[in-house]
């Protein structure tokens, strides 16, 4: 097949030093989707489920930023999705705004937006796309594809530009004048026909290609870490620390429990959500969750809640010596992960970041900071 024509040496280097940050949260990203729009309830969409521009989380809005970690398709105007809620550049009214194929009128222009999207779907379904067919589609080429590769991750590579599927397509020998989808469909067929490759998830062999193709000296994504630059002694009220800690730890554990839920979701992995095994009780383990990276690949989960430093750039997080053991033992290194939970003004989680801890521990300073002294009185 087409991708044999990579080197093994290649793939082997990529495998190796792939941000699986990036991965991961592309993973979730899907699965948060999957979550708020499940493909059975399209049918039963309204407007205002759908539209992007208002102050609520819509399909629009899931499919364009809320899952950019998947793929990009900013850049267009939100006339790309057929009817939105907003301004122009000569209008600043916050209106329903539609392109004219689709009607004259809001219901009109989004009963004929509903109808085109119910069509991809169902043709993206179909065990032998009709790839003409999906390329007649009246909806954007960024949109319809970033749809198709959310849905159908088993058919549709989440590679979404028509100029760059036709590029990796040209790279990897399936030749010119080929249906943009039928591209992005045979871009993940070279991903499954690899013995290396067919394992990886879209995300991964997407961000291979990327690398190897495109944009290959990309600069230093928000999951590179380094140390602080600020590395003087303070003082640290220890006790107090470890009060606030503990009440917001128990709300960073809960919120990144149902993060990896939305995790192996994404990922077509959710038989495996009931196996989850929660251990936050169970602290001689040396980590709060058991989850699975892929079916029979375990994944060891450590959440914390993520502080600024005092009069640094930077963040830190307390590490237990138990933890700290556990994740660089010989049973656990090259699965344990920290869970790296960041909070807003209101104290809410806000966002979270994994990081493998063997990635963590090459970039990040590490500084005792207490200790447990044990004794007992001589009867």
């Amino acid at each position: 097949m087409a991708i044999s024509r990579l080197s093994t040496s290649a793939l082997h280097k990529f495998d190796a030093s792939c941000n699986r940050t990036r991965e991961d949260l592309a993973l979730r990203s899907r699965g948060d989707f999957l979550r708020a729009f499940p493909i059975e309830q399209l049918p039963h969409i309204e407007v205002d489920d759908y539209v992007i521009g208002l102050k609520k989380p819509t399909f629009c809005d899931y499919v364009e930023p809320k899952t950019s970690s998947w793929a990009v398709i900013m850049g267009a105007t939100a006339f790309k999705f057929g009817i939105y809620y907003g301004r122009t550049k000569s209008d600043p009214a916050m209106i329903y705004r539609f392109t004219a194929k689709f009607g004259d009128t809001k219901e009109a222009a989004f009963k004929a937006v509903k109808e085109t999207l119910l069509g991809l779907v169902s043709l993206g379904g179909q065990p032998d796309p009709d790839f003409e067919a999906i390329d007649d589609n009246p909806l954007s080429q960024l949109f319809k594809a970033k749809i198709l590769s959310l849905y159908y991750p088993q058919r549709f590579l989440n590679v979404c530009s028509k100029d760059h599927l036709e590029m990796l397509g040209n790279e990897l020998g399936y030749g010119e004048e080929r249906y943009t989808s039928e591209y992005q469909h045979l871009l993940l067929q070279a991903k499954l026909d690899n013995a290396i490759t067919k394992s990886w998830s879209n995300p991964k062999f997407m961000m291979f290609l990327y690398e190897t193709y495109i944009h290959r000296d990309d600069a230093a994504t928000a999951a590179d870490i380094e140390e602080p630059k600020d590395r003087k002694h303070r003082r640290v009220n220890m006790e107090d620390m470890q009060r606030q800690w503990g009440a917001i730890g128990r709300v960073a554990e809960d919120y990144a429990l149902n993060w990896e839920k939305e995790r192996l979701r994404g990922a077509d992995l959710e038989h495996l959500i009931p196996r989850i095994e929660d251990r936050r009780d169970r602290p001689g383990f040396g980590y709060d969750l058991l989850s699975y990276t892929a079916p029979g690949k375990e994944r060891y989960i450590e959440v914390k809640s993520v502080g600024t430093l005092p009069g640094a750039k930077g963040y830190r997080f307390f590490l237990s010596d138990n933890e700290h053991s556990v994740s660089q033992s010989a049973a656990h290194c090259d699965a344990y992960f920290f869970y790296l939970v960041f909070f807003d003004r209101e104290g809410k989680p806000a966002e979270l970041w994994p990081i493998a801890a063997s990635e963590l521990y090459k970039r990040a300073a590490m500084k005792p900071a207490s200790y447990l002294v044990g004794f007992q009185f001589a009867q």
